[in-house]
């Protein structure tokens, strides 16, 4: 079986993460607690920019869907193999 963690596409986007990006998914995958607030994000107890939202979906490791009508961001397949590199 595949290792997630070892996603060809994680290895080369973890290295072009800045610290704030790397904190966001971290807070992304942690916290249940998400919703839309003015222009950005409210994951947990950090504020997200839709900016950063936006350059982390374009990199593909962030998805914005909807659970019960309600806008959530979730990580995608390349997105949890960062995660999981991110907290060896």
């Amino acid at each position: 079986m595949n290792n997630t963690a070892d996603h060809p596409a994680a290895v080369e986007a973890i290295g072009s993460l800045t610290r704030t990006q790397e904190e966001a998914l971290r807070a992304i995958a942690f916290f249940r607690r998400q919703r839309k607030v003015g222009r950005g994000w409210l994951v947990g107890d950090k504020r997200l920019s839709e900016k950063l939202v936006e350059r982390l979906e374009k990199m593909e490791l962030v998805e914005e869907s909807f659970i019960r009508g309600e806008p959530v961001l979730q990580l995608t397949i390349v997105g949890q193999a960062i995660k999981a590199q991110l907290l060896q």
